[in-house]
């Protein structure tokens, strides 16, 4: 009887011919995978730079906005174009001092509130902010 030393030299041959596969598999993927990273964190790098960018041009059309508003340069303005306007002195201010709340409710459910002799709504109180 003679052993046959090939079908343990073709097992050996197939399992090292897989795990070589299986090896250069797992290299791919690992290459793959780190390139992958590699565009995304270049473009997480360009969109930071853009936003930067976008930030800096608001800041400055706000710092223009606010020096064309400037209270000198619009006065400038309105004598160049002769248009007459005038400064606002006083911005009046006005304190409710009732529950508006309850007051809305029984405006709107008067035939409810008549019937049963609700007391009339208080009368409303305004106090004007004077300089």
């Amino acid at each position: 009887m003679k052993i046959s030393s090939r079908g343990f030299v073709n097992q050996l041959l197939v399992g090292v011919l897989v795990t070589i596969g299986f090896g250069g598999t797992l290299g791919l993927g690992t290459v793959w995978m780190r390139h992958r990273i590699s565009e995304t964190a270049n473009r997480n790098r360009e969109l930071a730079a853009e936003l930067k960018r976008i930030e800096r041009l608001i800041d400055e059309k706000g710092t223009v906005i606010e020096t064309e508003q400037a209270p000198a340069k619009l006065r400038a303005l309105n004598e160049a174009m002769r248009l007459g306007l005038v400064l606002v002195n006083e911005v009046p201010v006005v304190l409710v001092t009732e529950n508006v709340t309850e007051r809305m409710a029984a405006r709107a459910h008067r035939e409810f509130f008549a019937d049963r002799g609700a007391p009339p709504a208080p009368p409303i109180t305004f106090k004007l902010a004077q300089r």
